[in-house]
């Protein structure tokens, strides 16, 4: 399992409010997209990054982690850090952040997510996305509002439904998925999703060398208006 994750502050933004982690060794992957006013959602993204990779972390070494059971907690954890430093940092407050979370044991990915960054696995013949949106575009899709394609272009795709940081409580989607028939895992901000078609993300895993791979989504992304920031994990596997 061979792993490239880069980062980049796109083409209309003055920062990045995005963060990103990967572990090979431990095989934990984290992606997470910030929101907040002076630069308040690159600090909410850091401290959900590093307060999920460290639970994570500590509960493997200690040989007590079981994703399924655990998740909701550590993400709670992270809420609740968040919040703790919005309230002692008056500057930062109101700040949150979506997050999408991967761990791989044996030929088992589990995956966690709050807000709209993604995880797609990957083919031979397509791109599957495995993580729920919690987004207002994803509500009206459910209810039959709009169709997938227009969601593309829906002018409110931006607007999500959960994050942490935001409030005591979220909504988390989990699961877990074989991933033996996969070639690729992809960990993704919407950054790069509202920017580049899954078609485009798909024909550029089967095209380029992969270690090029996430440079060059980044690089689409730029050249299609690149309008927020963006953050890309490919994963080999």
């Amino acid at each position: 399992m061979r792993a490239f994750s880069q980062t980049d502050r796109g083409m209309k933004r003055d920062n990045n409010e995005d963060c990103a982690f990967m572990d090979e060794e431990k095989r934990i992957y984290i992606v997470a997209d910030g929101m907040g006013g002076h630069n308040a959602g690159e600090v909410a993204s850091r401290i959900a990054c590093e307060a999920v990779k460290t639970q994570i972390g500590q509960r493997i070494e200690a040989g007590t982690f079981d994703f399924e059971t655990q998740i909701e907690e550590i993400l709670k954890f992270a809420n609740d850090e968040i919040n703790k430093f919005g309230n002692e940092h008056s500057e930062y407050s109101n700040m949150g952040t979506t997050i999408v979370v991967a761990y791989f044991d044996n030929e088992m990915l589990y995956v966690a997510n709050v807000g709209d960054s993604r995880l797609y696995l990957v083919n031979e013949a397509t791109l599957h996305q495995i993580t729920k949106d919690h987004s207002l575009v994803a509500e009206l899709i459910k209810i039959g509002s709009i169709s997938e394609a227009e969601a593309y272009s829906h002018p409110d795709r931006n607007i999500i439904t959960s994050a942490l940081g935001v409030d005591d409580t979220f909504e988390i989607y989990q699961t877990k998925i074989p991933f033996f028939e996969y070639q690729y895992a992809l960990l993704c901000t919407d950054g790069l999703t509202n920017m580049v078609s899954e078609e485009e993300l798909f024909d550029v895993l089967g095209q380029e060398a992969f270690e090029n791979a996430a440079s060059k989504m980044i690089e689409l992304a730029n050249q299609n208006g690149g309008f927020d920031n963006i953050t890309v994990i490919c994963i080999k596997l």
